[in-house]
């Protein structure tokens, strides 16, 4: 996530310099993917080592114990996907709307970002969903 960050970050200097009207109305959007991709990938290469190291001392005091609680914030995890997919869905609807009612070529710019920042975001949510049923199907 974090490398994604740093693409749409140089794909946007880019566009900010070379880009047209309707090329830099997605630069709002395209900042919005940056400020995601960069604070989720960022808190995650912080967090995650603590918390693998956390889970392997758990375990080695209560596996069971540890288990439950893992499985438990994976499930968590799992919900919180279905309520994503809702918003990255209604951030599409409009985004889509805004492309048949926009008038300038910056709402329309505008109106495609929005496409982009959802198909991202499904995406990616889709790929970490996976890895999360792989992930309690092993720990299960």
């Amino acid at each position: 996530m974090l490398i994604v960050g740093v693409i749409v970050f140089l794909a946007s200097i880019l566009a900010w310099r070379n880009g047209g009207e309707m090329l830099r109305g997605m630069l709002i959007p395209l900042g919005v993917i940056v400020l995601i991709s960069t604070g989720y990938g960022g808190l995650m290469q912080v967090t995650r080592p603590a918390h693998a190291t956390a889970f392997a001392q758990r375990y080695q005091q209560d596996p069971e114990g540890a288990k439950a609680v893992e499985i438990a914030r994976v499930e968590n995890d799992c919900t919180n996907y279905r309520m994503m997919n809702f918003i990255w869905s209604t951030i599409c609807i409009a985004g889509i709307a805004l492309i048949f009612l926009a008038g300038s070529g910056t709402w329309k710019g505008v109106a495609l970002g929005l496409i982009l920042l959802s198909s991202v975001g499904f995406v990616a949510d889709n790929f970490l969903h996976h890895r999360a049923k792989a992930y309690l199907k092993a720990i299960a």
